[in-house]
């Protein structure tokens, strides 16, 4: 009996080893997608950053705005590209990680740094570390279905 439950064991816990794994080609395409987004910031570009969402992508940032739809994210994005305190400082990239919910779903977590935003008043703000959770969905291709940013400011900063 205990080495029928130690196979058991084993078998399972191969299986959920192997079901985490990604292709080597999704992950390209989905790490590339994220590149897009950093060099669209880098740019300006609002066309770029939005490129990969979905039609009906649910997108919320750091602040709780809310948009549904690729349109209205490009829509919305267009405003904020549009603001040069936001636009103002460097983002770096600091983490990414990959989680397999299913073979058309896959989770993108990125951590960023960044440096030399201003606030609205024009004054320099602490460097931001935001966390950016993206879920890729595939059916003909790679796209962002979902995409929550979450922001750690600096606790010497009152707001943004």
């Amino acid at each position: 009996m205990r080495y029928l439950i130690l196979i058991f064991a084993l078998f399972f816990g191969i299986q959920t080893v192997i079901s985490q794994n990604i292709l080597e080609s999704d992950s390209l395409q989905i790490v590339n997608k994220i590149d897009d987004w950093n060099r669209a910031w880098k740019t300006k570009d609002v066309e770029l950053a939005c490129k990969w969402y979905s039609e009906n992508a649910d997108f919320t940032n750091a602040f709780g705005f809310n948009r549904i739809g690729q349109l209205e994210i490009q829509k919305y994005l267009t405003e904020v590209f549009g603001f040069d305190f936001v636009m103002a400082g460097n983002t770096e990239q600091t983490s990414l990680k990959l989680k397999k919910i299913s073979d058309k779903a896959i989770l993108a977590i990125t951590t960023v740094d960044r440096k030399g935003q201003k606030t609205a008043n024009n004054k320099n703000l602490e460097t931001r570390k935001t966390t950016h959770y993206r879920l890729f969905e595939k059916t003909e291709q790679w796209k962002i279905t979902a995409h929550l940013i979450s922001d750690a400011r600096s606790i010497n900063t009152k707001k943004h």
